[in-house]
Parts: C-alpha cells; sequence; structure tokens
C-alpha cells in the first residue's frame, strides 16, 4: 500500500534545490499547451459578436465561419501533434527528477523519442476516456484514473504499442483508482489558495502535483514489476549490458 503523505513527501524532497528548473518546466507546458487554445478563443469571440449583429454583411460571417472552422482544426494538431508530447516529455522529466536527472530539455524530449507512437498512444487514450465521459461523467472518471499512468508509461518506453501501454496503466491502477482520485483532491485546496492571486499562485502548486503524481507511478510500477505483473524490459527498465544498444540506453 501507498499513503499520501509519503508521496508527497518524497516529491518535496526530489524537488529539493531542483524547484526552479521544475517550475520553468511546468510554467512553459502550460504555455505551449494553452496559448493556441487562447488565440482560436478569441478569434471564436469576435465571429460571434459579429453573427449576433444584424447588421453583419452575411458573406462576411461565412468567411470568418469558414475560417473559425480551419482555426479548430488547426487547433486540433496542434493539441495532437505538439502538445501530447509535451506532455509525455514533462512525465519523463518529473519521473528522472526523482533520480536526480533534471535537464530542462527533457520535456521535449517526446519530440525524437518514439513521436509517432507516444502521440497515437496518447490520442486513442484520450479518445477511449472522452467516449466513456460522453456515456456518464462518473464512468469517465473512472476511465480517466485508469488510464492514468499511461503517459508516464511512454515516458519510460515512447516506443510501446498504445494499447499495451493502456494495459499496463489498467494493471498498475486495479484496486488504487478511489485512492488515486482521492490523492488528486488532496491538492484541490493549494490549486484554491493559489487561484486568490488572480490563479498566479496555482503555477507554483504544479511542480509540486507533477512530481508528487511522478512518485506515485514509481511506487506502483516497482510494485507491479516486483509482483511479476508487467516485465521491466517492456519499460526500458532493464540494465545496460554488453549486448544492450548504447544508443538506446534505459530511461531509469
Amino acid at each position: 500500500m501507498w499513503d499520501r503523505g509519503i508521496l508527497k513527501s518524497n516529491a518535496k524532497i526530489a524537488l529539493g534545490g531542483r524547484y526552479w528548473t521544475a517550475f520553468g518546466v511546468t510554467l512553459l507546458a502550460m504555455v505551449i499547451s494553452g496559448a493556441y487554445s487562447s488565440v482560436t478563443g478569441r478569434l471564436t469571440s469576435g465571429f460571434n459578436l459579429v453573427e449576433v449583429n444584424p447588421g453583419a454583411d452575411i458573406t462576411g460571417i461565412v468567411a470568418r465561419s469558414g475560417l473559425v472552422n480551419l482555426m479548430s482544426f488547426a487547433g486540433f494538431l496542434y493539441f495532437v501533434f505538439v502538445a501530447l508530447p509535451v506532455t509525455v516529455g514533462v512525465s519523463r522529466f518529473f519521473v528522472q527528477n526523482h533520480f536526480g536527472v533534471t535537464d530542462f530539455s527533457t520535456m521535449f524530449s517526446g519530440f525524437n523519442r518514439g513521436y509517432l507512437t507516444s502521440v497515437g498512444a496518447m490520442l486513442v487514450t484520450y479518445i477511449f476516456i472522452f467516449l466513456w465521459t460522453l456515456l456518464l461523467i462518473i464512468p469517465g472518471i473512472i476511465k480517466g484514473l485508469e488510464y492514468s499512468m499511461v503517459q508516464y508509461i511512454l515516458a519510460d518506453n515512447p516506443n510501446i504499442p498504445g494499447t499495451r501501454a493502456r494495459e499496463i496503466s489498467r494493471i498498475m491502477t486495479n484496486g488504487e483508482k478511489g485512492a488515486i482520485f482521492v490523492l488528486g483532491l488532496s491538492f484541490i485546496g493549494w490549486f484554491l489558495l493559489g487561484a486568490v492571486c488572480f490563479g498566479v499562485g496555482m503555477l507554483f502548486v504544479l511542480p509540486y502535483y507533477e512530481a508528487t503524481m511522478a512518485e506515485l507511478y514509481i511506487f506502483l510500477r516497482d510494485r507491479a514489476i516486483q509482483t511479476n505483473q508487467i516485465n521491466p524490459a517492456e519499460l526500458g527498465l532493464v540494465p545496460v549490458g554488453p549486448y544492450s544498444n548504447p544508443e538506446n540506453p534505459p530511461v531509469m
């Protein structure tokens, strides 16, 4: 069993002396993930203002509508091919940070290690969660918790098939989804406190949250390996030996 207090304590230890690097990673990741949605949101708002104006030119409305649709599609592509690899890279950063590796550029490693495999796995995972959410909110939340380890599994081995990554995540979170949900809820107070200062304070909580979730993954991963539920080779955790590929060392 694992304890929330221990995970959070370990996260604080992992961030010790490295907090500002972690802060920079989460801040930049938030900017990258949210910048495009902000632009498309303003464009859509501008179109809506024109649309409700009775005197607006119909040709202009159609043109703006097409532009909004185009920007929305471009936003989707941006999310898939830019934001998702960054998500995997940030997860890899915080897993490696546990072991003292704090290279800032790790957050961009999703673009040069198993890029298409990771993108496909993350996209299909989000689609599954979305479809379950359409049925009912609760099943969607449960499925989100069940697949919550996928991004970390891909961080360890970006070339693992998405089907297997989701299967391993189900193994890791089996019987733990309620506890993981409560762990997430335990940060609400911190985020609300951060929101008091116009939301700026939330930025300082994110490294703590990300480090804690990485600690949870490491615990669940190691337990699954020790109980022979998964093979460490699948996650690229086999030590480098004389017959291993020196160009692709395991991520510890």
